[in-house]
């Protein structure tokens, strides 16, 4: 009786000495970089492990019951309370950027806007960005080059709609073709690229300009060839001045969807050229 009497009151000192390294770990805590956030949840956690490992078997030794407490203690500590993951860091983290702030940014919001609706229907998208750089691109020839008085709006009407109804949709297609049949971004195949898109493709996009803008001005067969023999190499030179360089931007890291994009970005200048040599 006197021996289980002892051992008893051994297990109460062990408990209660337990209990005082949990405080004193939880207090130490915030010194030691731990979250406060953290502390009552690992308090709860070593006081419960603690009694979970005094409380064993009647023939369990007390001493191997504290020094796996005090082990239990040591780890927790060394290991930054068992951070969940971050690899014991217990520094604050810096808060990222709050997402919310772009959509109050009108620009984020037509950018978003532009992107959804090409991706929805990317034909008619194309379609009207061709038309929007046509036409800023004829309204900078007449206003600042040419300095025409007045305005003239069939102009403007001709090169907007060769815009939208070729240049757009041709483009859509000419470039999805080429990218289906020749993916990929090396040197090699950039190349490869300009070299179709320039030497191919460029002489054929002047035709087509060349008889659009006959068609609307009533003009005959005649005039398209005289034209095309007239004009076409200056058009296809000049491209070359511009398109290597923009292409193999445009083919090295511009995304297809948004190719006919930046085409019009950079054509904005090209196109007051088409301008003035589809109209001396």
């Amino acid at each position: 009786c006197l021996g289980e009497l002892t051992i008893l009151m051994m297990r109460v000192v062990l408990m209660s000495i337990a209990l005082i390294l949990g405080e004193s770990v939880a207090l130490l805590a915030p010194v030691a970089g731990v979250r406060v956030g953290m502390t009552p949840a690992l308090h709860r956690t070593r006081t419960s492990t603690a009694q979970m490992a005094i409380g064993a078997s009647s023939g369990a030794s007390p001493f191997r019951a504290l020094r796996a407490a005090v082990r239990l203690q040591e780890t927790e500590v060394a290991g930054g309370g068992g951070g969940g993951g971050d690899g014991g860091d217990t520094s604050e983290r810096p808060e990222g950027p709050d997402d919310g702030e772009d959509d109050t940014n009108p620009l984020v919001k037509v950018w978003k806007g532009y992107e959804q609706l090409l991706e929805e229907k990317p034909l008619l998208m194309k379609a009207l960005t061709s038309f929007t750089g046509f036409a800023i691109g004829d309204i900078l020839a007449q206003k600042f080059i040419q300095k025409t008085s007045p305005f003239d709006w069939l102009r403007l009407f001709r090169l907007a709609s060769f815009g939208f109804l070729v240049h757009g949709t041709s483009s859509h297609w000419f470039y999805g073709k080429l990218d289906g049949l020749i993916p990929g971004t090396t040197a090699a195949v950039v190349f490869t690229k300009v070299f179709i898109d320039q030497v191919l493709w460029n002489p054929i996009f002047g035709i087509m300009f060349f008889s659009y803008v006959a068609l609307l001005e009533v003009k005959g067969l005649d005039y398209v060839i005289d034209k095309t023999k007239t004009e076409l190499l200056t058009q296809v030179t000049g491209s070359w001045k511009v398109w290597p360089i923009a292409h193999a931007i445009n083919f090295r890291f511009i995304p297809s969807s948004q190719r006919v994009l930046y085409i019009n970005t950079i054509q904005i200048g090209y196109n007051c050229f088409l301008s003035l040599i589809s109209n001396r």
